[in-house]
């Protein structure tokens, strides 16, 4: 493949996720703001409808794996979903934004609230479940997968930093001084975004199919790759495969602290540090985490997959570390170093996992002789909304546990404690966890693609060799 083709195909590749994480950095950074504020919902009922559709959808992820992994169709797999569910995506994303009064009726208002937000969760996992399932589909590369992987995460970082920061000032310029007619035309203009973003990816990616046999030494069939597998043959298989069964946990782990961490940087600025002046800036450095994302491809090229996300980890710790050591020394660019460093890690982090589950995938084609691609790559999608699930709780639990109050300008010993474990020392100990489990991952990328490099090379030979006899045969015939 052409280096221009190349750069298409992880330019394409990478705007499915962007237009995926536009609408959801919105939904993250604003949706309670403008239900609470612009359409005077009350908070209590924002939350607890964040909270039901948690439960609905978090395994959703799951089910759209096993329509992928059951889907035959010209176009592949993955494929078609960025049509299927990328369009209505979008429609959905213009309809979040899009509230009738219904004539001051409160309880029509919540109903069909519920019902959009509810919609809207349940198709961003259909848009965003084939994007990472079709990856193993768009090239047996190993090297290329990790280019594809960070060009994705390099794309949605600079897509989220770019929507976080502008949105506020279009709405406010858009509306005119009408909040609310500011909202629901910048919720056109990004759906419209995202439409655009997933049909221009439905119509340049390819899926190259998985071989369906493989051969013994002789050419003889030697195992037949499983498809079309029930839900409980799924289930078996996955867990089968132990890489992938470390790799789930450690994703989630990885989202849990994550969100743990992501959610109590305001609370942590503002109370611990005491300068929340400094929220925005302090925030806004996500940008940053491109540099993780660009850095992923040259590490793996001297280091196991394994070894890079577990470096991240650490580079993580570290990061963390200094920030209250800022603190104690009141040194502004000690916080800032420390945050940059933890979100440089986490870049690198995410884009290689993103890779490791490729492998796994790879893993239970060559080794398992079981094809589930979009099963197994439900793991990020699942992962997210248990790490929004569990994070969010975990951090309600353990500020309530240490007494905090909202209303106070200045919080107990205990309280400034609770942050602290849910912005530092939470994060560090999973982080930790996850180190210790990638231990026990014993999956090798680099022995995985010579096998299946020296496998197809084989089949090659029995091909050529059979066009040969056949050839022979034609002139012995003649």
């Amino acid at each position: 493949m052409g280096n221009w083709k190349l750069w298409k195909q992880r330019m394409f590749y990478g705007s499915t996720d962007m237009a995926g994480n536009l609408i959801w950095q919105i939904v993250g950074l604003y949706l309670l703001f403008y239900y609470s504020t612009v359409l005077g919902l009350s908070p209590a009922f924002v939350g607890t409808l964040f909270l039901v559709v948690r439960f609905i959808d978090a395994f959703d992820a799951l089910f759209y794996g096993y329509l992928i992994d059951h889907t035959h169709s010209k176009y592949g797999k993955s494929r078609p979903y960025f049509l299927w569910f990328g369009i209505p995506l979008g429609i959905l994303t213009m309809l979040l934004f899009f509230n009738p009064t219904f004539g001051g009726n409160k309880g029509i208002q919540m109903a069909w609230v519920s019902v959009i937000y509810t919609l809207f969760s349940l198709v961003y996992s259909g848009a965003n479940t084939p994007i990472t399932a079709i990856l193993p589909s768009l090239t047996s590369d190993p090297d290329e997968r990790t280019n594809l992987a960070s060009a994705r995460m390099v794309m949605t970082n600079i897509g989220t930093a770019v929507i976080g920061w502008i949105s506020l000032p279009m709405v406010a310029k858009l509306g005119n001084g009408n909040a609310r007619q500011g909202w629901a035309i910048w919720g056109v203009i990004i759906g419209i975004l995202i439409i655009v973003l997933f049909i221009g990816a439905f119509l340049n990616l390819r899926e190259k199919s998985a071989a369906e046999t493989e051969t013994t030494d002789d050419g003889e069939q030697k195992s037949e790759i499983k498809e079309h597998l029930s839900v409980k043959e799924s289930l078996k298989g996955a867990f089968r495969n132990k890489p992938w069964v470390l790799l789930s946990i450690s994703f989630i782990l990885l989202q849990t602290f994550w969100v743990m961490r992501m959610g109590t940087a305001v609370y942590y600025l503002t109370y611990v540090y005491r300068r929340p002046g400094l929220v925005g800036a302090f925030n806004g450095l996500v940008i940053v985490a491109v540099l993780g994302n660009v850095s992923v491809p040259f590490l793996s090229k001297f280091m196991k997959h394994k070894n890079v996300l577990a470096l991240a980890m650490v580079l993580f710790a570290i990061g963390e570390v200094l920030m209250p050591l800022g603190m104690r020394m009141s040194s502004v660019p000690l916080l800032f170093a420390g945050n940059v460093i933890a979100l440089i890690a986490m870049g690198a982090a995410f884009s290689i996992a993103f890779v490791m589950i490729a492998d796994t995938i790879e893993y239970a084609r060559s080794e398992l002789h079981i094809d589930e691609p979009g099963f197994l790559s439900s793991v990020p999608m699942v992962g997210a909304k248990l790490g929004m699930g569990v994070g969010g709780a975990l951090s309600g639990w353990i500020l309530t546990f240490g007494g905090f109050e909202a209303s106070a300008k200045v919080q107990s010993a205990k309280a400034l404690g609770a942050i602290s474990s849910n912005f530092v020392w939470l994060p560090i100990i999973l982080a930790i966890v996850v180190v210790v489990i990638l231990q026990m991952y014993k999956l090798d990328e680099d022995e995985l693609a010579s096998a299946k490099a020296l496998q197809d090379a084989k089949e090659g030979i029995v091909a050529e060799e059979h066009h040969d006899e056949n050839e022979h045969l034609k002139h012995e015939d003649a």
